[in-house]
This record gives structure tokens, sequence and C-alpha cells, in this order.
């Protein structure tokens, strides 16, 4: 970190300068990382957004402790004009030089013939820039008012890498510090940011400055500042929480449900993790412009209007168990992810896989009714199919430009991050492993890790020397005689090394096919594997016991043996692990046999995890089609959702591939087979809310597959729904989970689907709109599709945040996908502007829109 006299072309000044110039100097550091001898201690932030000419104006001083001496402080700026730049000393400042590095969004203040000597030092800056266009940094929103009224608002979006663009700082997970934030605002406005306001103080100007109390320790991402017309309600946690939910006017009536689920949800928590939520308040923002689904700055949580606001009239249970989930995430980042951070990007799966697995704990405890359970092993699924792919990675990979950070905000870090600890739950008991997360956030509190301290939490537990709190009855864990049958070798050993164990499931990518073949009492059982090898913590039922059994794999091959023989073997109990089974010699002609004779046999969860694995297994061939084919016809007896929608996962897309290949008689007796098969269970369904949280998304799932296959008793139903409907001018109450198949039939027609458009543009609920959204992108109408596409670039219809999700629905319509292939290539260069490449937008759209191509003609074209 010494300025060095040497002129390097690639590094430049603010102000070129060429290097004929015998006082030029190159850029003082050439790393993308900052340099780790320089630390922030202390940001005071002033930021004064105008709404009126979109800019925004700061002033910023930096505690800094310098560790050795340096010429050059080193730190992050993304187009930020910097006017003035100082070094405040005990006499008078030293005015500092800016020079910037564009390309690694650096910016370096020295001064010539000075030292920064080691110890503390104050920096002061002052810096002007637009807000953003896009929808991160401090970015500008706007909303229209139900009279017409355009409104703007200022928010923030800084995960991973973009803090940098709203002011100078150290803009990495590891340089924690205290941030002291005063906003300036019209009178017209609220502010709000991470921590209590303190005061507000009118200024000469009549402008007012809201002064905001000083944060506990954490990372740049997390700060968050908002300036809007927002309202709020609020209400204490049992632990004396100020919780409140803000959202624009006209939607306050929609923030009830949010407000008493977060209540509910930090108190969870609290006592779950044994830390109490360490600030005295914590706001749930709804944004009307909001690129992703949330996001969990510390103290002021920001979400999508769609993933906060619940419309009792108008929201679907599928919205309300959305709805809960996001913000179950959310709070669970408070602590896992803000109070204790990952040290660098590469290991992001501890902060998110941690939360989407907590969706699941916190909810099936706190909400037991909305049954999310029942949609875990779905996620495992999902993260399958992207971890099988050859573009897969590890979940702990190594990254470095913002680019590749943002890459890995992928399903890989989310889902399977969240299966694999799913996996690791079971194996250790939840007990165990709820002590171990406890005594992993309490060592490492407002600090930053990497994964092998999670593993040296989870290992030894009966060692630590806090298991006597006596706060949890690890029952049975400690003991010696753990194994539950002589075929278990799952605590045999005295102690588990659980790093030996998880490195081999976040250093690989991809999972292990276990093949299992069983010969009387002895099961012979292999990882087939390219070059990596997992321990895999197996789980079993037999024919003739129910009763979970377990084994750990740790070699490529292994044998057990069974007390007895059996008719069938079935391996990943309920979908505990992430990993597929083969059953070789007769062993899936056994399992089919069985579904065929009494599928309950199986839980619904393994029900759906036979269909899942038999079709990866077809799709590498490993097995034929048509065995793969004869196990999903016991589907005409099944009604639990996970199955069912299974089911379609597996089979829809073998039509939807026909459809591409113009093979039509083919794809309509495939299409004319489901219906068939599911008739019993779509003939039984109700248009009405009736039922569980899960039979109602079922309803809504089965009902809408049947009126897009034109299935007759459902056309009528919906037609004439719709009719009513519409003649009542949208204000006759339709059942909300089939609200979107009564719509999707009326986008069938011109006129109908003119009406629903007008609706929409009307509509204040984000839960009708989305609804609405999908049935006008579901229309067989290519001009209507083709004018839909046309206006959502635009930004004003349509809001810019849900192109994306809208390109890939019309992309899976088949009088679409070709609108949105071409949509697509003619609008890239506009769409990587506003979403960014490397975003999970961008990749979302590339893959929505051609993952059921299947021609070389079209491979050529794709590439």
């Amino acid at each position: 970190d010494i300025l060095s006299d040497s002129c390097v072309l690639s590094f430049s000044f603010t102000d070129p300068i060429s290097c004929a110039d015998t006082n030029a100097l190159p850029f003082p550091w050439d790393k993308i990382r900052l340099p780790e001898t320089v630390k922030p201690q202390h940001y005071d932030l002033l930021i004064h957004p105008n709404l009126t000419s979109l800019t925004f104006t700061g002033v910023l001083q930096i505690l800094l402790e310098v560790e050795q001496d340096t010429r050059a402080i080193i730190l992050h700026s993304k187009n930020l004009q910097i006017s003035k730049a100082q070094l405040l000393g005990s006499t008078h400042p030293r005015d500092l030089q800016v020079s910037e590095f564009e390309a690694y969004e650096q910016i370096a203040l020295f001064s010539d013939g000075f030292t920064f000597e080691k110890g503390n030092h104050v920096v002061h800056l002052e810096f002007y820039a637009n807000l953003s266009d896009s929808f991160h940094g401090f970015y500008k929103g706007r909303y229209t008012t139900n009279s017409g009224e355009v409104r703007m608002l200022a928010s923030t979006q800084f995960e991973p890498t973009h803090a940098r663009a709203a002011f100078p700082c150290f803009d990495e997970p590891a340089f924690k510090a205290n941030f002291t934030i005063r906003v300036r605002r019209e009178s017209r406005h609220i502010s709000i940011s991470n921590m209590p306001k303190l005061r507000t103080v009118e200024m000469a100007d009549g402008l007012l400055e809201d002064q905001f109390d000083t944060t506990v320790k954490m990372s740049t991402y997390l700060v968050a500042f908002i300036v809007s017309d927002f309202q709020s309600i609020s209400k204490k946690s049992q632990h004396g929480v100020e919780i409140s939910v803000y959202t624009v006017p006209e939607k306050i009536s929609q923030a009830e449900y949010a407000l008493s689920t977060a209540v509910t949800l930090l108190d969870f928590y609290d006592d779950y993790f044994d830390i109490p939520y360490p600030l005295p308040k914590h706001d749930l923002a709804a944004i009307p412009d909001f690129q992703s689904g949330a996001m969990e700055n510390w103290g002021l949580s920001t979400y999508r209007e769609s993933g906060l606001l619940f419309d009792p009239e108008k929201s679907s249970s599928s919205d309300k168990l959305g709805i809960t989930k996001v913000i179950a995430h959310e709070l669970a980042h408070q602590w896992f992810g803000n109070l204790v951070t990952m040290q660098w990007w590469n290991d992001l799966w501890l902060n998110e896989g941690f939360a989407k697995f907590m969706e699941y704990v916190s909810v099936n405890i706190t909400h037991p009714e909305l049954q999310v359970d029942d949609y875990f092993l779905e996620k495992c699924f999902t993260a399958m199919s992207v971890d099988s792919l050859t573009s897969s990675h590890p979940i702990s990979t190594p990254v470095e430009n913002p680019a590749e950070i943002s890459e890995m905000f992928d399903d890989v870090s989310y889902r399977k991050g969240a299966c694999i600890l799913n996996m690791l739950r079971d194996f250790l008991t939840p007990e165990a492993f709820k002590y171990g997360i406890i005594h992993y956030l309490k060592t490492h509190s407002y600090q930053n890790t990497v994964n092998a301290h999670l593993w040296e939490s989870l290992t030894n537990i009966c060692t630590s020397d806090e298991l006597d709190s006596g706060r949890l009855k690890l029952d049975g864990f400690c003991s010696k005689n753990r194994a539950e049958s002589p075929a278990s070798k799952w605590f045999m050993e005295d102690s588990v090394d659980v790093r030996a164990i998880m490195d081999t499931w976040t250093l690989q990518e991809g999972f292990p096919l276990i093949t299992v073949e069983v010969k009387g009492q002895e099961v012979t059982l292999k990882q087939e594997t390219s070059s990596f090898l997992w321990q895999v913590p197996l789980t079993y039922i037999t024919s003739h016991s129910s009763a979970m059994q377990r084994f750990l794999l740790k070699s490529e091959k292994d044998v057990l043996y069974l007390p007895e023989k059996v008719d069938w073997i079935k391996f990943n109990v309920d979908l505990r692990g992430y990993y597929i089974v083969h059953y070789e010699s007769g062993g899936w002609d056994a399992l089919i046999n069985q579904l065929q004779q009494n599928h309950s046999v199986f839980s619904s969860n393994d029900r759906a995890s036979l269909i899942h694995d038999i079709f990866q297994l077809v799709s590498i061939e490993k097995i034929p089609l048509d065995k793969a084919l004869n196990l999903s016809l016991y589907l005409s007896k099944e009604s639990e959702i996970m199955p069912v929608t299974q089911g379609f996962n597996e089979l829809v897309p073998l039509y939807k591939l026909m459809e591409k290949r113009n093979m039509e008689e083919l794809e309509n007796q495939l299409k004319g087979h489901l219906v068939k098969l599911f008739k019993t269970l779509i003939d039984r369904q109700s248009w009405s809310d009736d039922g569980s949280v899960s039979e109602r998304m079922l309803r809504n799932y089965l009902l809408l597959f049947a009126c897009v296959r034109r299935y007759p008793s459902c056309i009528s139903t919906a037609t004439q729904l719709f009719q009513q409907w519409k003649e009542s001018d949208g204000k006759m109450w339709l059942p909300t989970d089939i609200s979107l198949v009564v719509y999707t039939e009326g986008a069938r027609t011109d006129e109908g689907w003119d009406f629903l458009l007008e609706k929409y543009k009307r509509s204040v609920s984000p839960s009708e709109k989305w609804m609405i959204k999908a049935a006008l992108s579901y229309t067989p109408l290519t001009h209507k599709l083709q004018w839909l596409l046309e206006r959502s670039i635009e930004g004003e219809l349509m809001k810019t945040q849900d192109l994306p999700s809208l390109v890939i629905t019309v992309s899976k319509n088949p009088k679409g996908f070709k609108l949105a292939w071409d949509f697509l290539k003619t609008n890239w260069g506009k769409l990587v502007k506003k979403f960014d490449l490397g975003s999970s937008a961008i990749s979302r759209m590339a893959v929505g829109v051609t993952d059921q191509y299947s021609t070389r003609e079209m491979l050529h074209e794709v590439l």
C-alpha cells in the first residue's frame, strides 16, 4: 500500500494525467479486495435526497483505525462525485486528493508527502450523485395514487455491493462498524432508517433533519434509509420491540396481517435462538419498486408489496403462505446474517440457506394451519434440477467481483443450503442441532464466520461447557447407546465429525446417486459418482417395518443387513436427505406394485420423492420412460398436494417439448392422458375457499390445469363466474382460491382481456394485480401477448420489477414462447442495464424462456 513512482496506464486518476508527466502516479492498490490494514470504526452519515431533481447529496465522517502506516486510504465508491475530502486533525483539516479506479469501484485518499500513521483518524467527505435508475444503491421509486397523482420516493438496496453507490465506504461484509445516520427531507415526507429516530431538527431553509440513534456494529450491506410519504401501523412484541409496517397510504389497510405475523415470528426467534433481538425496533416496509423478494436490513427490512401486503378480500391462501414465509426469512436473518455474518460472499449460503431453512422451522411452529412442511421438499427438487447441471457450483465457492457475487444468489445458496441443513438437523436430532446453532450465534455475535465455525459449533456438543445451562434437554443424544438397530451405523462412533461430513456437501457441487440392490437380507449400497464422494446420512423403511432406520454411508460401496427378508425397501424417508435413489434388480417394480396396491403405506413426501427420483433416472437413461409412466398411473388415486404437483412437474414438460417440435398427435394424446389421470380429483373440487391451505392451493392448481386443457365442466363454470363478475363491474366477490382460474378463462376473448386490463390498472391489491397479470399472459391471443410485452418494457402500465416473471409466463404459453424469445433478444441490452448482468432476474429470464427448447436449431440460436 505504498505509492509507487512508476506510471501504470491501467490505473487512472479522476483527472486524466499522461504518463509523460513525471508527477503522474498509479492507483496505489491493485487488488479487488480492500487492504485489511485500515478498518472503519464509525460512520457519521448525513444524506439529503431531492425528490424533485432526483439527486442526492451527502456528508460523511469515518472514524478509521489504521493498523500500520500507509500513504493512502483505499475504500469503495461508485458513481459518486466527491466534492471535498479532508483529514480532520486536532489543529486544522488537511485537504486530501482523491483518485478513482472505476474498474474496481475504489477510490484512494492521499496527500503528497503525507503518511497516515498507525492509530485512529477521521476522514471527512462530501459528495453528490443522481438517484439510481436501477433497483439498487440509493434509487428512486414511484407510485400512482387512486386519483392519478404520481408520487416519488427514494429507497436503498445495498446487498451485495451497492452501499458504495450511496456513500463512500468499506463495502465488504467483514468491515463491520457503527453507523449514525441523519436524513434531510421536506415536511411532506417521512424518513426511516435502521434505528429509531431520536429527534427531528428544523433547518434554516425550511427542511427537516431526522437524526437516528447509532446502530450496533454491522456490515455496510445492511444499512438502509427510505424517504417517502408512507404511513404505518405499529405494535409491541412480548419482549418490548416496537414493530411497524410501512406502506403507501392507500394500502395501509392491507398491513395488518404482516404486523401480527412479524410480532409472532420475532418473539419465536427470540426464544428459539435464546438471544434477544438487539434493537429497540423493527420496521417492515413495502416498496412499490423492488427487484428481489425482500431484504433483511437490520431494523428495517424491505419487501415487494406482494411479499408483505395481505388483502383478506382478494389475497389467496398461497399469498398468505408466501407472505408468512418471506417475513420468517427476513426476521431469521436478523440473527443469522446480521448478528453473525459470513466473512465473505463465497459463504453466502451461511446467510441464505439458513434463512430459507428457518422459514420452515419457524412457520411450522407459529402457523401450523399453513402446513408449511408440505412444501419443503419442492425446494430440494428445484435445487437438484439446478445442481445436476454442468453449470452448477459448490455451495461454498470462490468469488471476487460484483458480478460473480451476484451470481451466488441462486438456488444452490438458498435451496440446496436449506436442504443440507435439514438433512444435518435430522442427522444430529433437532434438539442437538438447535443447541449447536445457539452456541454458534452466541460465540460469534457481531463477528464474521466461515463454514468451519458452524461445523465446530455443531460438533462435540456433549462436551460443551454450556451444556449444563439446563435450557435444552438433549434426551439421549449424549448417551453412547444411540444406535437404533443392529443395522444402524449412525452414532456407533464416540463422536460425529460434522465438518468431515458437511465438507462433502458444501465444497463439492452436485449430489450422490445411491444405487440399492437387495438380495435376501443383504442390501448393497453404492454411490455412483464421477469424481466426488459424499458422506451420506441414509434413512430407510421396509415393507416389514415403518420405523425409520439410519445408516451413514461413508465409502463408495457398503452393505447393510436386514433382520428379515422384505418385499421392498424405500430410502430417503420423507426426503430428509439430499440425494436420489435407484433401486436395481426389481426394486422399482416392487415399489410400483406397492403404490398401485396401497399407496398410503408411504407418506405423501415419500410418494412425491419416488415420482421425482424415477423421472430423474429416466433423464440420465438409467430407467426406460415407460417404467416411470407406469409408476405415475397410481396418481389416479392420489389426493395430496405434493405427489400431485410433482406428477404434473414431471409429466407436463413432456408435452411442452412436443409443443415446440410440432408433434401434435402425440402431444394431444399425452394431454388427454393427464386429464384422464386426474379426472376424479378434478371432479371432486368445489369452486370455493373451503378446506385446509394445502387443499385450497391444490384446488387452484387442478382447476387451472383443467380449464387450460379445455375440460368441459371446468370451462362452463369458469365462464359463467367470469360473466357474472364482469356484469357486476368486478364488484362481485369471487372465492380467492379460484379467482385466477376465472380470470384466465375470461382472458381468452378480446373483450374479457380488455376488461381485466382495466381492473388491473385500478386495483390496489398486489395479490389481485398478480392474478390478473398472470391471466393476461395465459391468453391464447398472440396480439395481446405482443402488446403486453411491448408495454411492460416501458414500466408505466406494469412495473419493471414484474417484467422477469411476465416474460417467463408468456414463454410458457404455447402461443407466446416465440414472442418471449424474440422480446428477450431484442431488448437484451435494456434488460441488462436495468437488472445487471449476473443478477437472478437476468438468469431467470434467460433460463425460463429457453429451458423447454430441445432442437439443435434452437440450441444454435440460443448460443
